[in-house]
């Protein structure tokens, strides 16, 4: 079937649009927090890696083609038909490492599936299912918008057709953008993209680009004036940050809580984070230091929390920062309480069905290895993580950093770590075999040198246990060059 051709299209439609501004918009660009409306779920933003914090434009990173990536990627086999859609979200992240971005979660809510049970006399099985959503991406592109035409294109073109798909123009407070309607989806689920000033947004959900230019025509609605995110984005530096999200726990609770009261309490109970209404996160550059600071409310009062202070970095572990690592943090948190909490609220996210296959399944490996793997875990973890960027990132990507966290006994935690991603990979292979999407496939992988990684279309996170550390990064071999540039690293 022939596939739509996105790219001329947009092109043509949206030339005469190059010039489009708000009346009164101001010389100085505007933040991006102006595309962000108040009532937003979760936002994440950041700027590219190379740009200056102080800075609302950046230059794109040089001798970045996404077209030569996937080209690359394509001929040399790492992107197979199973896992493609982790591997087409992974190709658009050098969009991400050549504009200043915001993720943002609008709107979600679930619905309950209810299905017989596989016998006579088992219970019917109970599941959540996505009801509706609304999100965006914008990208301050200040005109430069080609290569995030391209990838629609790309995108599209890969996923539907012009015999299923309809591609529209329509207008939201004075801004033309185009909507893509295919008819094998959701009626909530289509695809809307435009540009907005400096922007360019690109949303999923019915109305979601209505919102974003809503509130970018009307900035008095913006996340930007939002009375309590401006109190917490001065005590944590928000506006020099390289990276920031905020969380709005309380009206996420109102939208999930309709249908996945449980559920949604019982992951919130796991992350300690009941009784919380907002929650704002900030990482910074220093120097040659990393700063990541905190501010959330809890119960109405206010708390600010500082996680990496350069005064105190400990020499034991500044010693393993390789010399080439442009920047770095040593944060100390309660590993243990990582350790032993996401998994908790990984687990208590998944349905009931999968929660008794899972503790089948952690039971019965705990039996074969013949000890307490979460003991063994909480009991060596140490209280220290080391983050850094070395190898650096390729395309630029915020956040794309190595992370060492201290472990007191690696035989131990090395015996714990094997056995629990060998049984996990079995069981993501199970769960395949029972009919999963090929195209979402995750696979978990282990190489002769002790390298663990996930192949999701393309290779990694990777992770290694060593000489007391857990070192984690963004691909196999970037952990491997991790490993190599941190030399003898000892706790």
């Amino acid at each position: 079937m022939n596939r739509i051709r996105l790219e001329s299209v947009i092109v043509c439609v949206f030339s005469p649009l190059l010039m489009a501004t708000v009346p009164g918009h101001a010389a100085e660009p505007r933040p991006i927090t102006d595309t962000v409306p108040v009532d937003n779920l979760i936002v994440y933003m950041a700027r590219p890696y190379s740009g200056d914090a102080n800075s609302a434009t950046t230059q794109p990173s040089q001798g970045v083609s996404i077209a030569m990536i996937l080209s690359m990627l394509n001929s040399s086999g790492l992107i197979p038909d199973e896992g493609q859609v982790f591997a087409d979200i992974a190709t658009a992240l050098p969009l991400m490492g050549r504009y200043e971005h915001a993720l943002v979660l609008l709107d979600v809510s679930s619905k309950v599936i209810r299905r017989p049970g596989r016998t006579p006399e088992e219970s019917p099985r109970v599941s959540l299912r996505l009801r509706n959503m609304q999100a965006a991406i914008v990208f301050r592109t200040s005109g430069d918008d080609r290569p995030v035409l391209q990838q629609l294109n790309r995108i599209v073109g890969r996923y539907t057709n012009n015999q299923v798909a309809e591609l529209t123009t329509e207008k939201a407070n004075g801004f033309e953008y185009q909507r893509l309607v295919d008819e094998r989806m959701p009626g909530w689920a289509i695809w809307e993209w435009g540009r907005l000033g400096d922007f360019y947004v690109v949303s999923f959900g019915a109305g979601s680009f209505q919102k974003i230019a809503k509130t970018y025509a009307n900035p008095s609605e913006s996340l930007t004036v939002d009375d309590w995110y401006r109190m917490a984005a001065k005590k944590t530096k928000a506006d020099a940050a390289h990276v920031k999200w905020t969380i709005a726990f309380e009206r996420i609770e109102s939208r999930l809580n309709e249908v996945a009261r449980g559920r949604h309490e019982n992951v919130i109970a796991a992350l300690s984070a009941d009784h919380l209404s907002n929650d704002l996160w900030t990482v910074g550059i220093e120097g040659r230091a990393l700063s990541c600071y905190r501010c959330y409310r809890r119960n109405g009062v206010d708390s600010v929390q500082e996680y990496s202070d350069p005064a105190t970095f400990p020499g034991a572990q500044t010693n393993i920062v390789p010399r080439e690592a442009r920047h770095f943090a040593v944060i100390k948190v309660p590993s243990g309480w990582l350790v032993d909490n996401v998994p908790r609220a990984w687990l208590a996210a998944q349905s009931q069905q999968h929660i008794e296959e899972w503790t089948k399944i952690w039971e019965r490996i705990e039996q074969e290895v013949g000890i307490d793997l979460s003991a063994n875990l909480l009991n060596n973890v140490g209280e220290y993580i080391v983050l850094f960027d070395y190898p650096p990132h390729p395309l630029e990507i915020p956040l794309a950093y190595t992370m060492a966290i201290q472990v007191k006994n690696e035989k131990a935690v090395k015996v714990a770590v094997d056995a629990i991603l060998s049984t996990w990979g079995q069981y993501l292979d199970d769960v395949a075999k029972r009919g999963g999407n090929s195209l979402m496939r995750v696979r978990v992988r282990r190489d002769d040198d002790e390298v663990w990684y996930l192949q999701a279309g393309i290779l990694g996170p990777a992770l290694k246990v060593t000489k007391g550390y857990v070192v984690i990064s963004w691909s196999p071999q970037a952990l491997r060059d991790a490993l190599k540039a941190m030399g003898n690293p000892s706790p």
